[in-house]
């Protein structure tokens, strides 16, 4: 796999058909979001802007994510790979604590000044979290909107980037690429993915997707994937069915 990969699913997501969707997120109680590539791609690079800016991420750089399977996790996964940084999904080599630690709960702790902890509101309408800060932690809903739409500061290509770090090893990019592209769902298509599903599949379905020109579709576990539901996102795919 060419080290250009993740530069250019990005630009796929913003050059082709930008305005089509390409995230949907069906959340709990009724919540539907929907991205279309450019607003994906801005999320993104603001993302990552917020890494390089305020919590100094590098080329190499651990951001554990204790996120559940969700839209705003996808935007992290991709935001670290833009920078160069290394997704680890939740406390994967715990002997080995990550620079930087993405939460969506209050209850989570940081190891002392030497880890950064950033914590996500999951709902589509928080602009901020809606609890007290700890102390030194950023709320992400409120500081993320403030940076730029576009992402320039491109660190060195690495084709062998790992893609997530994971109890059960590392994935390294050129696995993941290759595994989306030998999965057999429809190119081009619309793929439905449960949100509870391990990190890795949700990823290479997105690669898929994205790398295809289709459209990702993550369901929380409370929706009722109704038929109705299938037919009017048009679903030619489910991932784990």
């Amino acid at each position: 796999m060419a080290s250009a990969a993740v530069p250019e699913l990005m630009n796929q997501l913003r050059t082709v058909s930008p305005s089509a969707p390409r995230l949907i997120w069906y959340g709990p109680g009724g919540e539907r979001i929907e991205l279309s590539g450019r607003v994906l791609d801005n999320w993104v690079a603001k993302t990552s802007n917020l890494l390089v800016e305020e919590l100094d991420a590098e080329p190499g750089t651990r951001v554990a994510l204790h996120l559940p399977g969700h839209w705003k996790t996808l935007v992290w996964v991709l935001a670290c790979w833009q920078v160069g940084a290394v997704p680890v999904d939740g406390s994967a080599r715990a002997d080995h604590p990550a620079e930087i630690v993405v939460s969506s709960s209050a209850a989570m702790t940081v190891d002392g000044p030497a880890q950064l902890l950033v914590l996500v509101a999951l709902g589509a309408l928080d602009l901020k979290w809606s609890g007290p800060l700890p102390a030194g932690a950023v709320d992400y809903a409120a500081e993320v909107r403030g940076y730029g739409d576009e992402f320039f500061d491109f660190p060195p290509a690495d084709a062998e980037l790992t893609t997530v770090e994971q109890d059960s090893g590392d994935l390294r990019l050129p696995v993941l690429f290759d595994r989306a592209a030998a999965c057999g769902w429809t190119p081009a298509g619309v793929l439905l993915v449960p949100a509870d599903l391990p990190l890795e599949t949700t990823l290479a379905a997105a690669v898929h997707c994205w790398s295809t020109g289709g459209t990702l579709i993550v369901a929380h576990p409370s929706v009722d994937l109704t038929e109705n539901l299938l037919a009017s996102e048009r679903v030619t795919d489910r991932v784990g069915q």
